[in-house]
């Protein structure tokens, strides 16, 4: 099993080719951007993943998980080496994935090691085992109805929480709230800065970061 959870992948892919071990140039990506879908501004964070991917090389495909079947995930799935989760909103992207079912099949490749999964904030956020810290921030109640939602589970894929942009002047009120509400949850939690990057292979992590 190999994870790469990125504060933001962009700033970040040099360090994931390197942990790789190999050059990503030709590898086949399924892109997935909807953490974004309720973002009515300029999703630049989406752009920039996208064109460091195709900076580096790598050939994308591009899904909607509202479009999609778990059949088709799969086969797509069995013919890609990454599967990446844009950035955006954490609440959001997890429950899309669970109304459409499509959580098994996702943590069953990452954890057969069939597929690599590399994040972009939110979706960097999702592997944890319980997303309801996010239920605090006040930027997640703008795209989500935080107070209807039964189930914060995440994917389950690493035992731990990141909390990304931690030095990003532009996340400090939101982040500052969900912190307040850290006494309250016993999930371990990792502050990482735009250049970082947790690294996951089996059962070890270390945190990366770049230049």
């Amino acid at each position: 099993m190999k994870l790469f959870l990125a504060s933001s992948f962009d700033k970040t892919i040099k360090i994931f080719e390197k942990k790789l071990s190999t050059s990503i140039s030709g590898k086949k990506v399924i892109f997935i951007a909807n953490a974004a879908d309720k973002h009515a501004t300029d999703t630049w964070w989406v752009r920039a993943d996208r064109e460091a991917f195709v900076k580096y090389g790598c050939n994308l495909a591009e899904i909607d998980l509202r479009n999609i079947s778990e059949s088709d995930l799969e086969k797509l799935l069995n013919v890609s080496d990454i599967i990446h989760f844009c950035g955006g909103s954490v609440l959001y992207l997890s429950n899309l994935i669970k109304e459409k079912g499509l959580s098994n099949i996702i943590i069953d490749q990452v954890r057969k090691g069939k597929i690599i999964y590399s994040g972009t904030s939110a979706g960097s956020i999702i592997p944890a085992l319980d997303l309801k810290l996010f239920h605090f921030d006040s930027e997640e109640k703008e795209y989500v109805d935080v107070e209807s939602i039964k189930d914060f589970s995440g994917l389950g894929l690493v035992n731990f929480l990141i909390l990304p942009h931690t030095n990003n002047i532009d996340f400090v009120d939101a982040n500052t709230v969900v912190v307040r509400h850290l006494p309250e949850f016993s999930q371990p939690v990792l502050f990482l800065y735009d250049n970082q990057a947790v690294w996951v292979e089996g059962d070890k992590f270390e945190i990366v970061e770049s230049d």
